[in-house]
């Protein structure tokens, strides 16, 4: 088949007026003939008939680069179909509750007065139902509950709706037993549902022939959203947040109208519009997403408006990078990824000009980029879809640390420039690793490393949250986890090993590490107490394995410099071995290590 043959495919899966037909035909087209897909596998599972949103969940996929297979569970055996979706193996599960088949005519009965107490046992029933599935949902690394929904409008406008409020009451219950149950997460039904619209989301006569009540336009929205509640199956993580400013954080052109001049009261249009953006990129720095700046400018003038303009939310503060001045973007692009350490596949850039963002789409393709509408009534829909490539699937308390994390970066390389020696400066840090050996309370950071992390990476192995914490219970393994601190603050979480036990060999089956504590001697000082477990079981060697990829030559002669010798050497593969005497014998001077072993 042709290249325009999939584009135009693609084009008709993106566009939101194809039919069910064409959609059908498209997807069926691109699966089977699209490269470079990545292979993921959901289990839905619903109380009411769901068969054809698998189609839409297919297609949203695909824009999203995956191929997804939909395994659709039973009719109302949402018990059942866990522990089917578990034995299978499905990477990420979707449960659909519908209230109203529930508890049938739930609306009118409340309405009609039914009795506190038959709520509060319905309420009690549902609990515990959904504590259940949840628990037999463990293994599966991404788990997503629908939130309950009204499924007629309410009959009461001018009063105090008694439904609602009853509804609430489980939407909290509800919340508290998915709360409990990490990693699982609520899909936001409620708020697709106010999207579609009641009348345009339920087809009431399929529901009462055939209980089968999502529209086609319902449909189509939830496969959407899961797919960005999803961070696209796991196929992406963004890490930065760059933006332009004239016309992107504020209305006008600083260097012509001025600091005065610009638009930014959160009172008046257009001005509300970029406070309100603002706000939001508050909101995602708060939850650990790097803002920096990336605007053709002059320096004062943007400083100007950061500490003078009082309408201005983003302040110097909440900026980690600023690059202001008459470069290309993509070059500023560059230096923001080499300066943070990051690949320019975790940026995602925010302009309004065609110009420059097809420029930067040339020049750094791996960037993502947004563009400021013309119609600036829709910006609050483009900041939208940002936040969601950012946080739909959630982020962890180590990631929500991450913007101080890389300001203390900033300092010790400030601190660094008044050393002579690279081991002086490194033995001011005044560096603590706390090295932890199968923590359950780490497991959600441990595999976002895993998942994230390909420069320091021996074997590019990627775990989900459920592989971790199997091989913690299993006897054969341990996972190492590390936390890094100096006189700055704490790095967090960022290293993590697992060894394997076999015979009288202690296997590394993966060493990674975070970038930004590389280079302090922190990869090299946890291998005496490793060595000092696997002797204890009665190890007397280990045996490690470098895989190369596309990313990790940084790491291609570090079994080298730990002092093993090459045992084997395939194409793009090697594998060493010491013993661990060797091993126990290394130790760090300058890093303070906790481990209670």
């Amino acid at each position: 088949m042709s290249t325009n043959d999939r584009a135009n495919a693609r084009a008709l899966l993106a566009d939101p007026a194809a039919s069910f037909l064409q959609v059908q035909k498209s997807v069926v087209f691109l699966e089977k003939t699209e490269d470079g897909l990545n292979d993921v596998t959901l289990g839905l599972s619903s109380n009411v008939q769901v068969d054809r949103l698998a189609l839409y969940l297919r297609r949203h996929a695909l824009l999203a680069g995956v191929r997804l297979q939909v395994q659709v569970g039973l009719y109302d055996s949402v018990a059942q179909d866990v522990e089917t979706f578990v034995q299978a193996g499905v990477d990420v599960l979707l449960v659909l509750p519908f209230f109203d088949n529930l508890m049938p005519a739930f609306e009118a009965q409340i309405a009609a007065g039914l009795d506190d107490a038959v709520i509060a046992a319905k309420g009690e029933e549902l609990a515990e139902r959904y504590r259940l599935v949840l628990a037999a949902a463990h293994p599966i690394p991404t788990v997503l509950i629908g939130q309950f929904h009204r499924t007629w409008p309410s009959a009461q406008p001018r009063q105090p709706d008694r439904v609602s409020a009853v509804l609430q009451t489980f939407q909290k219950m509800l919340a508290k037993v998915v709360a409990e149950a990490t990693p699982a997460a609520l899909f936001d039904m409620s708020g697709i549902l106010t999207d579609v619209g009641l009348s345009a989301a339920i087809d009431r006569r399929f529901y009462a022939q055939a209980k089968a009540p999502y529209a086609l336009p319902m449909l189509n929205e939830i496969g959407r959203r899961t797919a960005k509640a999803t961070r696209a199956y796991g196929t992406y993580f963004y890490k930065v947040l760059a933006l332009d400013c004239d016309n992107t954080l504020w209305g006008g052109v600083v260097g012509e109208d001025l600091v005065e001049g610009i638009k930014l009261s959160p009172f008046e249009y257009p001005g509300n519009v970029y406070w309100r953006a603002q706000q939001e990129f508050l909101g995602l720095e708060r939850a650990g997403v790097i803002l920096c700046l990336c605007t053709k400018n002059n320096p004062a003038d943007v400083e100007e408006v950061l500490s003078r303009h009082p309408d201005m939310p983003i302040r110097s503060e909440n900026l980690t990078l600023k690059k202001i001045n008459w470069e290309d973007k993509s070059k500023n692009l560059r230096a923001i990824a080499t300066e943070l350490n990051v690949g320019l596949d975790s940026i995602v850039f925010l302009d309004d000009s065609s110009f420059e963002l097809e420029g930067v789409q040339s020049q750094v393709p791996a960037v993502t980029v947004f563009q400021v509408p013309k119609a600036l009534t829709e910006y609050p829909d483009v900041v939208g879809d940002i936040k969601a490539l950012f946080l739909a699937g959630g982020v962890s308390a180590e990631s929500s640390a991450k913007t101080q994390q890389y300001k203390q970066k900033a300092a010790a390389e400030a601190l660094k420039a008044q050393f002579s020696s690279q081991e002086d400066y490194i033995a001011s840090l005044e560096l603590e690793v706390e090295l932890s050996r199968n923590a359950e309370a780490n497991v959600t950071r441990i595999s976002e490393l895993t998942q994230k992390s390909n420069q320091f990476n021996l074997t590019t192995r990627r775990y989900t949250q459920a592989e971790i914490l199997a091989a913690m219970a299993s006897e054969d393994r341990e996972v190492y986890s590390l936390t890094v601190k100096d006189k700055f603050g704490s790095a967090g979480l960022t290293g993590v090993g697992v060894v394997r036990y076999e015979d009288d060999v202690v296997e590394v089956e993966a060493f990674l590490m975070s970038c930004r504590v590389i280079g302090r001697g922190v990869e090299f000082c946890i291998w005496p107490y490793i060595a000092r477990d696997a002797a204890r079981r009665g190890c007397s060697r280990l045996r490690g394995r470098f895989v190369r990829s596309a990313k990790n030559n940084l790491v291609e002669d570090f079994f080298d410099q730990l002092g093993l010798t090459s045992e084997e050497n395939r194409e793009g593969e090697r594998t060493y071995v010491t013993s661990l005497a060797t091993l126990e014998k290394q130790q760090s001077q300058w890093i303070k290590i906790h481990y209670a072993g």
